[in-house]
């Protein structure tokens, strides 16, 4: 049995306050047995529980739905998670823009003075992983078995829910692509980047507690849960419905999964109306591949195939997914191998996933490649290969410090550092540094076209 948690220790009552709240949701499981289940290390597991460090509100979220079966206490806890969650990070700067300065951590990305970044510490850890992976109780995304058509379980006939539609202000212009959006402190205003420097943020709309983005646009949950779609100018948002559990952008397509995740819709493109797709489902995946979702029983992964009720399976269970601009990417429930799903390559007896990088502890995908945590959590990567430098360890270049958030653009990746005081940026081509904002709640970037 691991050691009893001791007492809340943040740097504020706030902090401990969600501390004791997330040490009671966890109460009965050691941080071995929550490492094991989220993508998240044992150390800062007790970080989290302690109140050292804010757990991520997203996180969080998975939590208070996982542990709790009733769903008006479910709803009561959720409330009372978003509210211990904002008071902890504490109340909205005066202006509420992430380009408000604060002082580097020694654990964050290097940023120079002179806004030259040096380049990151190549420290990776070294360690070794089949790339076979092995025979374990839960499938390594390796089984046999040849690709079928599905359809999601308790799926029902089309139900669109009709043409009513609650603007909140007229406009019809998307998101621009290529930007950056970031919600203020505590939850205050959504701003956008102007891709200059820390100080090029622009008030854009209210306050917010989720951002996604995509080709479709740019999209806000509020703390109603609502969810709203930017018009592409400062304070023009129209309603288009429930923000549900997640959201996930695929092309043109926004999808959503439902509260109590018994179904998988997708926006009709004007009001609120949506469609069901698909049944119960426990994550959507969006990205350039496509549209995924993993079943809530055993974690398998289906493709969407652009009809309602027509899924592809993909693969088996995983303890993380990740889109690139291309390819789909898994890590093994153990999280000792991360393969690559190649379909057409493989015999058709096999699935198509191959061997593509050693331990991780999450990833991270986007037009700018594949990205992952080291199995601490505290390290980020990017995916190099097998090039055989001393750099790449099992496929992995460390390139700087982990945080609360990861986003991967077209060419750069922005981190929102641990205590989300800062935004940083880190360049594929130069692989540099830069810090570009902060502080804030969350972010999202959407990725410019290619050409």
């Amino acid at each position: 049995m691991g050691r009893p948690q001791g007492r809340a220790r943040g740097g504020t009552e706030q902090a401990n306050a969600l501390a004791e709240f997330l040490l009671a949701l966890t109460s009965g499981m050691t941080v071995r047995e929550l490492a094991g289940r989220y993508p998240v290390g044992k150390t800062q597991w007790g970080q989290y529980r302690s109140g050292q460090k804010i757990i991520p509100l997203e996180l969080l979220t998975r939590l208070v739905e996982d542990h709790t079966a009733d769903e008006r206490t479910r709803q009561a806890r959720l409330e009372s998670a978003a509210r211990l969650h904002a008071a902890a990070l504490g109340a909205p700067a005066p202006t509420a823009t992430p380009a408000a300065a604060t002082s580097p951590a020694p654990e964050k990305p290097k940023v120079s003075e002179s806004s030259r970044a040096a380049r990151a510490a190549t420290d990776a850890q070294a360690g070794e992983a089949s790339p076979a992976g092995r025979r374990r109780p839960r499938p390594l995304l390796l089984a046999g078995g040849g690709a079928v058509l599905v359809v999601l379980a308790l799926l029902v006939p089309l139900m669109g829910r009709g043409p009513a539609s609650v603007p909140l202000s007229p406009g019809t212009a998307a998101a621009p692509a290529g930007t950056v959006f970031a919600v203020g402190p505590g939850g205050g205003g959504v701003f956008r980047w102007d891709g200059r420097d820390a100080t090029g943020w622009t008030k854009v709309g209210e306050g917010a507690t989720r951002l996604w983005s995509g080709p479709a646009g740019l999209f806000a949950a509020g703390t109603d849960n609502r969810l709203r779609r930017y018009e592409g100018r400062p304070g023009l948002w129209s309603e288009i419905g429930e923000a549900g559990r997640e959201v996930a952008v695929s092309g043109s397509g926004v999808y959503r999964l439902d509260t109590d995740r018994r179904a998988v819709r997708v926006w009709d493109g004007h009001g609120t109306s949506w469609t069901q797709i698909g049944g119960p489902a426990a994550r959507l995946y969006g990205g350039e591949p496509g549209l995924f979702a993993t079943d809530p029983n055993d974690g398998r992964i289906f493709r969407y195939l652009g009809q309602p009720g027509h899924w592809e399976f993909v693969g088996t269970a995983g303890s993380s997914f990740a889109l690139t601009g291309t390819d789909l990417y898994g890590l093994n429930p153990e999280r000792t191998v991360v393969n690559q799903w190649l379909p057409g390559q493989q015999p058709t007896p096999v699935l198509p996933w191959v061997y593509a990088a050693g331990p991780a502890g999450e990833l991270y995908g986007g037009a700018a490649g594949l990205y992952s945590t080291d199995p601490s959590g505290d390290r980020l990567r990017v995916f190099s290969g097998e090039s055989g430098d001393e750099a790449t360890v099992q496929g992995w270049r460390d390139i700087g410090a982990a945080g609360a958030e990861v986003l991967v653009g077209r060419r750069e990746v922005y981190v929102l550092t641990a205590d989300r005081s800062e935004i940083v940026q880190w360049s594929r081509d130069t692989a540099t540094w830069r810090r570009i904002g902060g502080p804030a709640l969350t972010l999202t970037a959407a990725a410019p076209p290619e050409g």
